[in-house]
């Protein structure tokens, strides 16, 4: 069970592209937090409950971190069957450097919400358990950050 939960975790703080020391290391103060108050947890609520935690742990990390912080660490997505030739390669570089320069713009509600949703894959009431918010409040804060990457995107693709 913990390592599923570890695995759970640490996906969560790769996606919201931190140093993978930082995502080690927030990890284990995460679980460590979760070890001790796990009595508190009502049942079928562990899931939701941890990534609360995590999601404060990373508040946390953000106001002890001097000013100015960059947040560059962003999961390669390769091919699994490796077909791909040098020029592909280049170009997949490339886009993996626009899209964690583009999170790298986003505040980090934006960038929690968007982790949840594509890198955990969690569904709109999922996630709208995780952060004491409605549905609703999900879908537009989501629909919100997605344009906003996007147009960071394209301005950092373009220019």
């Amino acid at each position: 069970m913990w390592q599923e939960l570890y695995r759970l975790i640490f996906r969560y703080y790769s996606g919201l592209g931190l140093s993978r020391e930082d995502v080690e290391d927030l990890t284990q103060e995460t679980l460590v937090a979760a070890y001790l108050h796990l009595d508190g947890v009502r049942p079928g609520k562990l899931k939701a409950w941890l990534l609360t935690v995590a999601r404060h742990k990373y508040i946390d990390w953000l106001r002890r971190s001097p000013k100015g912080v960059v947040l560059v660490n962003f999961p390669a997505a390769e091919l699994a069957d490796g077909t791909r030739g040098p020029e592909e390669d280049a170009l997949a570089g490339e886009t993996r450097e626009a899209v964690a320069a583009a999170l790298n713009r986003l505040s980090p509600p934006e960038r929690t919400l968007l982790a949840l949703k594509y890198n955990l894959g969690l569904s709109t009431q999922e996630i709208a358990s995780v952060l004491k918010i409605k549905p609703g409040t999900v879908k537009v804060r989501l629909f919100r950050a997605r344009q906003k990457f996007k147009e960071e995107f394209i301005k950092l693709w373009e220019g």
